[in-house]
């Protein structure tokens, strides 16, 4: 069910964001990405964009796999 609320927020962006027309299709371009790891690769991508610290997600990665 998490992963239903994260892809269908993540659908929604993609449609804004001019990579999908339709919101099925945006579901599942949202759910390939974070199966595959990609979402989590731009996520890590966008905070060293913004001058943060992957530090915290790293921690996650090592304890969650």
């Amino acid at each position: 069910p998490e992963w239903d609320i994260v892809a269908v927020n993540a659908a929604a962006g993609i449609i804004v964001g001019g990579k999908a027309d339709e919101f099925a299709y945006g579901l599942e371009l949202a759910r390939e990405s974070i199966e595959n790891g990609e979402a989590y690769k731009k996520l890590k991508e966008l905070v060293k964009f913004c001058g943060g610290s992957t530090a915290r997600l790293e921690e996650f990665e090592e304890k969650y796999g």
